[in-house]
């Protein structure tokens, strides 16, 4: 009996081992044959130059001395030129294949874009003196049906690559200049706002959202997506004379490590904004539109919604109760695109029924109230003596609180008001409005 558990045990060893070993072995055959006859992989390109470029590769980044360049540009580069594949090799005299070559360096190595094959499904390259055949596996930057087309599109993107002068190539994104920007925290400051601070480890805001609100799920996606919106126009000298009136300031800080970007107009007849880094002794002049960052309010990085989203529950079917004055209705939502409605009392206005309930639901482009506010004791004894129209739905109690240019959602279970801008003058949200 134990020598057949023994047995047992080195056949599954075995077969463990042989399983690991063949699919160890088929994984990395699988590997090496997305970069079979590549001219080159992606991560080994270091160094490139053409024209009056020439760019080295150092912890990650771009340089041509010490002007940073563009990630996108030469993200794009490293993978169009690794995307080349060879064919074959070819003899003959060069002239006959380059009719416009145009030359590159890769790692120091001379490369050389010539023309298309006679049956375009190729194009030539010389690599260090040695003329191929080859191809370019990625995908193009225009699509076409014409099979014959895709090549030379292919190799019309590589030439166009190789015509940017070093000017083109400035790094445009100001984060990109903070490789290690300390993302732990981030306070924010506008002229003539309250500053707040992102707790972007904790997912938290600094004031905290009010009771039955929520921090949005991911603060800092959302902010990292704003950030990389922050567009630099020039790189300038830094001088305190850039320093004329102050817009804001953030504070990125994490282990101990701080960074300050401050926001400044350089003179009061222009418009012209600069961020300083006074420690780093850095500035740039920036692209107005871009620096939302600076002036966006605490609550958009709050999730806004009428129905908090722990109470909001997936449905088929949900009844909800409509109530204002003497009249009330039983109406049952069915879940569809659109959303349809059903009652044995009365008909429904189906239209104005979905407009509601986008709010409601923060459908569409209701996906988010402009603002909420907390709902004063004054308010509720306000608006429960008036005329509105209430709404019961996934145990929450909402009365519509229809202003002139605003529709307030009041969520009475949870004590706060969700406030949407409305230009519709038509939609009174009123039960006569949704139900006959």
């Amino acid at each position: 009996m134990k020598k057949n558990l023994y047995l047992l045990g080195v056949l599954i060893i075995l077969l463990t081992g042989t399983y690991f070993f063949q699919e160890v072995r088929s994984n990395k055959a699988f590997e090496d044959s997305l970069t079979q006859d590549h001219l080159i992989n992606a991560e080994d390109i270091k160094a490139l130059s053409w024209g009056d470029v020439v760019a080295v590769k150092k912890d990650g980044q771009w340089w041509a001395g010490d002007k940073l360049l563009s990630a996108n540009i030469f993200k794009q580069l490293e993978k169009r030129i690794s995307h080349i594949k060879k064919i074959k090799k070819i003899e003959g005299a060069k002239e006959n294949y380059f009719s416009a070559p145009i030359e590159f360096a890769v790692n120091g190595e001379v490369w050389t874009l010539g023309d298309l094959t006679l049956d375009r499904q190729g194009f030539y390259i010389s690599k260090d003196g040695e003329i191929l055949v080859a191809v370019s596996e990625g995908e193009g930057q225009e699509l076409s049906e014409d099979p014959s087309k895709v090549i030379e599109g292919k190799l019309e993107d590589l030439k166009m690559a190789f015509r940017f002068k070093l000017s083109e190539l400035a790094e445009t994104q100001l984060f990109r200049f903070y490789p290690k920007l300390p993302l732990g925290s981030v306070t924010i400051e506008s002229d003539g706002r309250p500053g707040y601070e992102l707790d972007l480890v904790n997912n938290k805001t600094l004031p905290p959202p009010i009771a039955g609100i929520q921090p949005q799920p991911n603060i800092l996606e959302k902010f990292t997506s704003l950030l990389t919106q922050i567009t630099i126009k020039n790189e300038v000298p830094y001088s305190e004379k850039l320093k004329f009136s102050k817009l804001g300031q953030m504070v990125f800080q994490n282990d101990g490590q701080k960074v300050t970007w401050e926001l400044w107009l350089s003179s009061g007849k222009s418009a012209d904004s600069f961020i300083i880094d006074s420690q780093a002794k850095k500035a740039w002049q920036m692209v107005g539109g871009t620096l939302k960052t600076f002036f966006i309010h605490h609550q958009d990085y709050w999730d806004k919604k009428v129905i908090p989203t722990e109470e909001f529950k997936n449905f088929s079917r949900l009844k909800t109760i409509f109530t204002q004055g003497e009249k009330t209705a039983l109406v049952e939502v069915v879940n569809r695109e659109p959303l349809a409605f059903e009652s044995n009392q009365y008909k429904i206005e189906s239209e104005k029924m979905n407009i509601l309930f986008q709010y409601v639901f923060n459908l569409s482009e209701k996906d988010q109230a402009d603002r909420v506010s907390l709902l004063s004791k004054s308010e509720r004894k306000e608006i429960l003596s008036g005329n509105y129209l209430r709404l019961e739905v996934m145990g929450q109690e909402l009365l519509f609180w229809r202003k002139k240019d605003e529709l307030i959602l009041v969520n009475l279970t949870q004590g706060f008001k969700a406030h949407f801008l409305v230009t519709q003058q038509s939609f009174r949200a009123t039960f006569e409005d949704v139900i006959k």
